[in-house]
């Protein structure tokens, strides 16, 4: 293969390299070392694999490229395609950090599910990517941080930076992420690729390192908005009619917008173009409703303490004489959460409740709602709750605390720094169809995806 060929093939869809594996017309090992060269030649730039799994990859690739030689009429979506997942995922037999210094030597002795459904699907996975520390918001000094394929000098987003990274950079067809108040949709939205936070426990959880028991979400990160449905069609019980979901039809569907977390953000290409997505889906037939989600700024108050109490108690073992393996502002969240009360807690929990109620609500009469992911671009480095407000996350969190769909897509690039700005879509408890349907809409009208200048 050219150069050429080969970057084509690196960003082809899953469906495509199925169709050239059905034709023989490339093999899983080729496009697999192919997989492994690329991440081989950016991995200094963008530091974004813990652990490459190469000789484990190409076994499997092997093992796939002799069911399409034998010309099986029926092959699942994902046999032989170059997969990776976050380190926080138990894989037995392959060291687990959760991307921490604590855990740098864990092997763990089982699998976790979603990591195991990978394998049973026939995914070559061929690697474990970067992610801050146990996905508390903050990069441990033993990793380094994990860069953006738009500029280098970015953060991909966290906290499943890695993923985020690779996929945007053409290593691999699809990762898995965790999301607890935007960790798939931050990457999303920083290096311009699609991420969904499923409905909550959409996708077993079982091998996964808790943060926040509450707001744990599983779910992949793809390059085209059908990819991510092949892979969560994978990972979960859901299905998908593909015909009806990805026809490109959304007329007549109900587009909530809503207009507090597009108007108070201070971005102005941020908020012009995703008022031009919300103008797309208007021109592609839907219906547009000016929505709103009452008290949507106290959701801190619930999810904060849910947080902050569930996260450390996660971490009783190592609390307090680890605290210098620990980044600082790792242990200082954790040494937070136990200063929460029960009835804080409590509290916290019954509010989640009538919350979700209310966001319910907003949802009734519309099939999505709509808003922008993050109130900013990717920065420099990752952002936290010490450093900034709560903006940072007003718009993803709560539906963490809700447990409702939630997809990122790009709106498309500014002109002044060309990165991608995230457009978020939020749907009914269970509807992952519809949040898939008005994305993929949305995506091929705006062109597809962009491929960075990396």
């Amino acid at each position: 293969m050219t150069v050429t060929d080969k970057r084509k093939l690196l960003f082809s869809t899953i469906d495509e390299v199925a169709a050239l594996y059905r034709a023989k017309a490339v093999s899983p090992v080729e496009v697999t070392e192919a997989v492994l060269e690329r991440l081989a030649l950016l991995e200094p730039k963008l530091n974004a694999f813990v652990t490459v799994l190469a000789d484990q990859a190409i076994v499997q690739a092997k093992a796939a490229e002799a069911v399409f030689l034998k010309g099986e009429a029926t092959t699942g979506k994902l046999l032989g395609i170059p997969v990776s997942l976050k380190d926080i995922f138990a894989t037995k037999g392959i060291r687990t950090t959760i991307g921490s210094r604590i855990m740098s030597d864990n092997i763990p002795d089982e699998d976790a599910y979603v990591y195991g459904a990978l394998i049973r699907a026939g995914a070559v996975v061929f690697g474990k990517t970067h992610m801050l520390e146990f996905a508390y918001g903050s990069i441990h000094p033993d990793y380094g941080q994990c860069n953006n394929p738009w500029d280098v000098n970015r953060t991909a987003g966290g906290s499943s930076t890695g993923s985020g990274s690779s996929i945007a950079a053409g290593i691999g067809y699809a990762s898995l992420g965790t999301d607890t108040g935007g960790s798939i949709r931050a990457p999303a939205s920083f290096c311009g690729i699609v991420g969904l936070k499923p409905t909550y426990d959409l996708v077993p959880r079982q091998g996964t390192f808790p943060l926040s028991d509450s707001l744990d979400h599983v779910g992949p990160l793809t390059r085209t908005v059908k990819d991510n449905a092949i892979v969560l069609e994978s990972i979960s019980t859901a299905t998908f009619d593909y015909d009806a979901v990805f026809s490109g039809d959304v007329r007549g569907m109900k587009v909530g917008v809503l207009r507090s977390l597009t108007d108070s953000i201070a971005d102005t290409e941020i908020r012009e173009l995703s008022l031009a997505a919300v103008d797309t889906l208007l021109m592609l037939g839907a219906t547009i409703i000016e929505s709103t989600i009452l008290s949507i700024e106290e959701v801190e108050e619930i999810a904060i303490p849910l947080l902050l109490a569930e996260a450390s108690t996660h971490h009783r073992q190592w609390f307090p004489h680890r605290e210098k393996d620990y980044a600082p502002s790792t242990f200082a969240n954790i040494k937070e959460g136990f200063n929460i009360t029960a009835v804080q807690y409590l509290t916290a929990l019954e509010r989640r409740r009538k919350f979700t109620e209310v966001v319910n609500g907003s949802l009734a009469d519309v099939d999505v709602l709509v808003c922008p992911s993050f109130p900013f671009t990717a920065t420099m480095k990752d952002p936290s709750f010490e450093e900034g407000s709560f903006d940072v996350s007003l718009r993803t969190i709560p539906f963490n605390v809700t447990g409702h769909p939630a997809l990122v897509v790009s709106a498309g690039n500014t002109l002044s720094d060309n990165l991608p700005v995230g457009f978020q879509i939020v749907g009914k408890h269970g509807d992952e169809a519809s949040v898939y349907r008005i994305a993929h809409a949305l995506q091929v009208a705006l062109g597809g995806f962009r491929e960075p200048p990396l």
